[in-house]
């Protein structure tokens, strides 16, 4: 592929900023090190480094959506300011091909004592439009924010969520080549979210390239051709979505977890290739799976697809009825047990999840060395796809699916092929929901 098809190259970009424990400490960098170097001495360095990105090469095709995430403090924004130009690399370089917009933190690139539609016409100004070409984006970007006649008011009084809709608003509405968002749509309501996303899709469509940070996974699965995970200012994984981000989802689970034992993520790639109709045997531990999160307080030794006749089963028709079976071995004893279940679809995009503790069932403690078999039955009324399972184990929970302690959670543990039932109504969407429907003529 040619240069000319690459959007955004970021070669070996580091960030290194300097923290000064005292202000004095800021003069006296400004002046000793040249008086050092005058007299011949050793310069002296007055501040601490902290590198905030390290060596970050990434390059992003035309047309392409780039999701990055990570946990706070890994260096998603400061690489956005520096792909976007507002903040310089210490080291490497950002090579861009066509016009950006970018919604970066709330309120950046506009005057908050402007009126809204003198934000718009400065924004426009600041890419290089004429008054005449802001003119006639001026009613489109008016309509689509809708905030009315907050618009002659100055934008220091406006919500969080209204300063998010004239944003977003103009971002999108002089046609840029590249579009970075850096989780502003996380302050709008459902309907402006929605509004949003069906133009963040025609902007893909009409061939766009997008640059999108989010804590909402499903949002990064949906909109995302590929997904990069930061750490600590590096690469940690780069790749398909579904992948990258049930590594981040176990960061954020070794994160959060407060039992004794650390919590440890790995993954298998090519665990899919195993025949899906074979058990394995009573005493082994289950490695089908394509990310694992475990303190190795439990262990997942089966699991099992059953139609409604009981039998083992790697393929379903759409609304027959299934039941989900997987046995766990408990290596400590559990005060307040959970036990879960999620289906995703092919693209990792969690369809339904639920557990134990999420379904109020009566939590029993249950003693170290117990092997328990848990059993989910529901009528699988998915269309026709594949779709995979997911497990989890987890103890003393005080949310629906939040936990004190992560002993468990293995994506991908099984896959069935979902095939249409004989006859079936047709429909849009995930799964049937079975109306009742009626049409009268009314005289």
């Amino acid at each position: 592929m040619s240069s000319d098809d690459i959007a955004i190259t970021v070669d070996g970009v580091s960030k290194r900023f300097e923290i000064y424990d005292h202000p004095r400490d800021q003069l006296k960098q400004f002046f000793f090190p040249r008086f050092q170097q005058m007299m011949g001495l050793e310069t002296k360095q007055y501040f601490r480094e902290f590198w905030a990105l390290q060596d970050i090469s990434i390059q992003v095709h035309k047309g392409e959506s780039l999701g990055i995430v990570g946990l706070n403090g890994s260096g998603k924004s400061t690489l956005l300011q520096i792909i976007t130009g507002t903040l310089p690399p210490t080291l490497g370089k950002v090579a861009i091909q066509g016009r950006i917009a970018a919604l970066l933190e709330l309120g950046s690139g506009f005057n908050p004592n402007f009126t809204g539609w003198e934000n718009v016409y400065m924004n426009g100004a600041l890419i290089g439009l004429s008054r005449n070409e802001i003119d006639s984006k001026f009613e489109a970007i008016q309509s689509f924010a809708d905030i009315g006649d907050h618009f002659d008011q100055p934008l220091s009084t406006y919500s969080s969520g209204m300063q998010m809709r004239v944003a977003f608003a103009v971002a999108t509405a002089f046609d840029p080549d590249i579009l970075i968002i850096d989780e502003a749509l996380a302050v709008g309501d459902a309907f402006f979210q929605q509004k949003c996303f069906h133009r963040i899709e025609r902007f893909k469509n009409g061939g766009g390239t997008l640059l999108f940070v989010s804590h909402d996974a499903n949002a990064v699965k949906h909109l995302c051709d590929k997904a990069v995970l930061l750490g600590h200012g590096k690469v940690v994984s780069h790749g398909v979505p579904k992948t990258v981000i049930d590594l981040y989802q176990g960061l954020v689970a070794q994160k959060t977890d407060l039992g004794e034992r650390a919590v440890v993520v790995s993954q298998n790639k090519d665990s899919q290739s195993t025949d899906s109709t074979n058990s394995i045997a009573a005493n082994a531990t289950w490695t089908k799976a394509t990310t694992i999160t475990t303190n190795q307080q439990s262990e997942l030794i089966d699991f099992k697809l059953l139609d409604d006749a009981g039998q083992q089963v790697a393929h379903i028709e759409s609304e027959t009825d299934l039941t989900v079976q997987y046995r766990i071995r408990l290596n400590k004893d559990f005060e307040r047990p959970a036990f879960g279940l999620i289906i995703r679809d092919k693209m990792g995009r969690s369809l339904f999840e639920t557990s134990t503790y999420a379904m109020r069932m009566e939590e029993k403690p249950m003693a170290k060395g117990n092997e328990v078999l848990v059993s989910f039955k529901f009528n699988f009324n998915l269309c026709a796809g594949q779709y995979s399972f997911s497990v989890g184990v987890a103890d003393k929970g005080f949310s629906r699916s939040e936990f004190e302690e992560h002993t468990l959670l293995m994506h991908d543990v099984e896959q069935i092929q979902v095939f249409d039932t004989q006859n079936i109504c047709c429909y849009g969407g995930i799964f049937n929901m079975k109306p009742a429907v009626s049409v009268k003529i009314i005289e």
